[in-house]
């Protein structure tokens, strides 16, 4: 009997349930092991070098589980430290689906020449370009403008979805995609779809588009899952229960989520 294919999922936080709720429905016969390092959310102010430290014990965790692929469910990790990542793991048979440069085709598809692509993301993702590197290797001539929204994801991490201060800052960075007349918004934050009822009051839906499909689709095309249906166990780092009350929204977990201790990352 063949192992069953077990794929791991990595975010910092509840953000990467949406690729995970997008993963199931296209495999429902995996096994999945969600990990969401809520002890060192937000990674979109942290430096690379923190992260990466992060994402590697995030991954020795994931071969000691029996993971056989992860996806990175993190904008921010896809942006810094997925090469190095690649390079240290594969090796050990880890194959690695980083979320930007999976879905950067299907982002920009149905675009000219000219049009204007606007990507909402953390700041570590928009300082590191990787949104406007990946496509201009797709097509040169469309404007990419990446716009760093620090304080989204403490929004969704906190619920404070309805209150004046979220919509005052939703406000602002969506007056700058309305400036540049964008044809396209990515949300380039797997927590910023639990913002779309803030973010459509200033532009139509359509406009924004969510990664977790495109990324889904990418893996389910590169991956076989038995017939039988598979099960998902979460872990975090930190608070369980305000995890699952943060994942509601969009993702009713049933059974319980594990915390587990990682090591701290020291500054030398």
């Amino acid at each position: 009997m063949t192992q069953k294919l077990t794929l791991g999922v990595m975010d910092s936080g509840v953000g990467g349930l949406t690729i995970l709720k997008e993963l199931v429905h296209k495999m429902p016969n995996c096994n999945y092991l969600y990990l969401g390092d809520t002890a060192n959310l937000p990674y979109g102010s942290k430096s690379k070098d923190e992260i990466l430290f992060f994402n590697k014990n995030i991954l020795n965790f994931f071969i000691k589980q029996g993971v056989n692929d992860v996806v990175i469910a993190c904008n921010t990790t896809s942006a810094l430290t997925y090469e190095d990542l690649k390079k240290e793991f594969e090796p050990k048979g880890l194959k690695i689906f980083p979320l930007i440069q999976s879905i950067v085709k299907s982002a920009i598809e149905g675009l000219n020449d000219g049009d204007c692509i606007c990507v909402l993301s953390t700041l570590a993702t928009a300082n590191s370009k990787k949104y406007s590197s990946e496509i201009h290797k797709l097509n040169p001539n469309i404007k990419v403008v990446e716009i760093p929204c620090s304080g989204f994801v403490e929004i969704v991490e906190n619920r404070k979805y309805d209150t004046p201060e979220a919509y005052k800052l939703v406000e602002e960075k969506m007056q700058i995609v309305l400036e540049n007349k964008a044809k396209r918004v990515i949300l380039g934050c797997t927590h910023y779809p639990y913002l779309i009822c803030l973010l459509e009051k200033f532009a139509p839906r359509e406009i924004f588009f969510n990664p977790s499909c495109a990324l889904a689709d990418e893996v389910s095309s590169r991956l076989e899952c038995d017939t039988t249906k598979g099960k998902i166990d979460f872990y975090v780092t930190k608070d369980p229960l305000e995890f699952k009350q943060s994942a509601k929204l969009f993702f009713d977990i049933q059974d319980e989520v594990k915390c587990i201790k990682m090591p701290k990352f020291n500054q030398v």
